[in-house]
């Protein structure tokens, strides 16, 4: 693994999360300002992403029976992160917390963050592998995701024809169509898609910058259930995906990439959700910017058991 990739993509993220705070501390990015980002990127953005991330998936038979075997070890690593958050957090007495810290545990920077690192690791079928794994991670976060934060804020309702229809399933279906059936997209309209997807890594690390400016450097960095949910996120997680996968046979290259996924830091989008649903967005982006800055060391170090 090149680390010089990995300690890039941390810089990187950590520049646009310090051009967010620096934009807070202006007047540029209000908390205003931040709900109706939050929109666009949870309403524009990840759909777009999702969609053009399949687009560029090379087809054949053996890809897409890979591709559907990646969805379904998804499915069996966020079953297992699911059920560490709801363990791990049975003793928090603030409801909003809670929900946030299960929602930071189980969704990972698996494709702003991810990317980058899988290519470095795997080459191109890394970031094939990742785009089906991604799959599953947005049809969960819109179905699962959402119930957790509905427990935290009643104004989000959901019902069964929320879970059935809502915007990761219907890009994941709209994607995947479009992917076996192999139907031409136009280069304006792809391109197009491209540029919106493309909105997410910057726009929801500046809103994450922006929250952190409203907290103190103590709240960010002395409160100890940040760490807390960092530990589980980053290295109880994988650790506990990785050795698993070992046990049930996976090959090395499948199960490195099982650790992987489960030990990414925080999802970017989880400012975003916290933000747009006025659920301690301060903590959120906390949980966010902490994980990314320790997974400088914690991503090497699971690549170096598991790999």
């Amino acid at each position: 693994m090149q680390i010089s990739v990995l300690i890039n993509t941390v810089i990187t993220m950590l520049i646009l999360i310090f051009a967010g705070l620096g934009a807070a501390k202006m007047g540029v990015i209000d908390k205003a300002a931040s709900k109706r980002l939050s929109a666009l990127i949870i309403n524009i953005g990840q759909p777009f992403l999702m969609v053009s991330s399949l687009l560029e998936s090379e087809y054949s038979i053996e890809n897409l029976k890979l591709g559907f075997f990646i969805v379904v070890l998804a499915a069996g690593i966020h079953a297992l992160t699911i059920t560490i958050s709801l363990v791990s957090t049975v003793g928090f007495k603030n409801i909003n917390e809670k929900q946030i810290t299960r929602f930071s545990m189980v969704f990972a920077n698996n494709a702003f963050y991810g990317y980058p690192i899988l290519r470095a690791v795997f080459g191109a079928k890394g970031v094939f592998w990742g785009s089906f794994y991604c799959v599953f991670f947005n049809v969960l976060i819109w179905t699962w995701g959402m119930f957790v934060l509905s427990r935290a804020n009643k104004a989000i309702k959901m019902s069964p024809a929320k879970i059935l229809f809502n915007l990761g399933t219907l890009s994941v279906s709209l994607g995947l169509v479009f992917y076996i059936a192999q139907i031409p997209v136009v280069q304006p309209l792809r391109s197009a898609m491209e540029y919106l997807g493309g909105l997410c890594t910057p726009i929801t690390m500046l809103i994450t910058g922006a929250a952190i400016s409203r907290i103190s450097p103590k709240q960010l960095f002395l409160k100890p259930m940040t760490y807390y949910t960092c530990f589980i996120k980053l290295v109880a997680a994988p650790l506990l995906v990785g050795s698993i996968a070992t046990l049930i046979g996976l090959s090395r290259d499948m199960t490195l990439f099982a650790a992987l996924m489960a030990g990414m830091p925080t999802a970017a989008n989880t400012s975003a959700f916290a933000e747009q649903y006025d659920i301690v967005p301060e903590y959120a982006s906390c949980c966010v910017g902490l994980s990314t800055v320790l997974s400088v060391i914690t991503v090497p170090m699971t690549v170096l058991i598991f790999g």
